[in-house]
């Protein structure tokens, strides 16, 4: 079990870089399952550029699939590498909270179709986002419409 002062995301401020001082182990959280068992996290030491100690960080799914991109699945190899920082405002249960993303050189961090942060190498070309019906094409019909004379784009909103 990882022991020590945890992250407080709000001090990171304009931190850019991190190193992660530590094997990853999963630990208890406080947060419960359905069941009511306790959750697990993955928890590490990270080393911040330009802060005093370094503290305990629980890992997001998406920063721990880059990781394993980059670098394997042993978090041991995990360790030494400068990973760029960032952070973003999101609602978890209609709370705004920060979330956290360690990203290796040369990865990004992307969503995927569904929202979901991922973290893919630099190079994977992001999915275009936009209006739905330019996508499409002017002549596609609603389906289920094929009779109805309503174009996608002649829709107001």
């Amino acid at each position: 079990m990882i022991v020590g002062k945890w992250v407080n995301k709000k001090e990171l401020g304009n931190c850019k870089k991190a190193k992660i001082i530590s094997e990853t182990l999963p630990q208890p959280s406080q947060f419960l399952n359905k069941d009511g068992s306790l959750k697990t996290q993955d928890v590490c030491r990270v080393q911040f550029e330009g802060k005093g100690e370094a503290v305990n960080v629980g890992l997001n799914a998406a920063t721990i699939n880059g990781l394993v991109d980059a670098f394997g699945e042993d978090s041991i190899k995990w360790q030494g590498h400068t990973l760029a920082v960032e952070t973003e405002k999101v609602r978890i249960a209609g709370k705004s909270e920060i979330a956290l993303y360690l990203i290796p050189a040369g990865y990004k961090k992307t969503d995927d179709d569904n929202g979901y942060a991922n973290i893919v190498k630099a190079d994977t070309p992001t999915p275009p986002k936009g209006n739905a019906a330019d996508e499409l094409g002017d002549d596609y019909q609603i389906p289920g419409d094929e009779d109805a004379d309503v174009n996608v784009k002649d829709i107001p909103f």
